[in-house]
């Protein structure tokens, strides 16, 4: 946990600093329209992985007074992005049933190497987290084409399981929206780059990245459940 903590915060370190070098301007008129209506289908989203099971925290979020940068090539670029994360409730169905035996065994385990492995699978049984950004240059730790790691969720123009996961633990799993499908692989980038139709500076979100790590039963079933084609809702057309 300590190790994602750092790497998190290097992370927003050099997102800061990135910003900081990049033009900052309120949103306009526009642009508050477009950032409202992704705002509300994204949280509407994020919404259904609420449960009894899981404790909920809200990172950050998107909003219309969320910043603009300008001149950095994609149609609306904003500062902020959404992150929620989730943490099994103590005392829960999921806990009891899936947590609790995991935890007695790891006070039981009097082998340290095989206390830190059951440990280590407590971390990926216990947490989720998801990302969403928008109008992405590129795809995100993204599979080459005809690997097995690809596969299918209605409402994404592609789905696959990552090749990086900053948890180290659990599974890690990304999905594309928007018009990822005319797009070629390119091989010095180790990804899909993405073709926007609309210029810089332009009131329009063309794509949505979505990504999730954490406990893969979990996580499979929210691929299940969730009314993912509502996300292509939060476009603009």
């Amino acid at each position: 946990m300590r190790r994602f903590l750092l790497c998190l915060a290097a992370v927003l370190t050099f997102s800061a600093l990135l910003f900081a070098f990049v033009d900052l301007r309120p949103p306009t008129a526009a642009e508050k329209q477009v950032l409202e209506k992704y705002e509300n289908v994204i949280n509407k989203t994020l919404d259904q992985f609420q449960s009894d099971d899981w404790d909920e925290n809200v990172d950050y979020s998107v909003n219309e007074d969320a910043a603009v940068a300008s001149n950095t090539g994609r149609p609306l670029d904003v500062d902020e992005m959404f992150q929620r994360t989730y943490r099994a409730r103590n005392g829960s169905d999921r806990w009891n049933r899936v947590v609790g035996p995991q935890m007695a065994k790891l006070q039981e385990e009097p082998d340290m190497s095989k206390k830190m492995a059951i440990g280590q699978a407590l971390q990926a049984l216990t947490s989720v987290e998801v990302e969403v950004h928008f109008n992405s240059v590129v795809s995100i730790d993204a599979p080459s084409p005809g690997s097995k790691g690809y596969f299918q969720v209605p409402g994404a123009a592609m789905a696959y399981h990552a090749t990086t996961n900053s948890f180290n633990h659990g599974s890690a799993y990304v999905l594309l929206f928007g018009n990822w499908q005319g797009t070629k692989w390119d091989a010095g980038k180790n990804a899909y780059p993405f073709y926007f139709a609309h210029p810089q500076n332009t009131p329009f979100i063309e794509n949505v990245v979505i990504q999730i790590y954490g406990a893969d039963d979990r996580i499979q079933e929210l691929l299940k459940k969730i009314d993912w084609n509502a996300v292509n809702d939060g476009m603009t057309r």
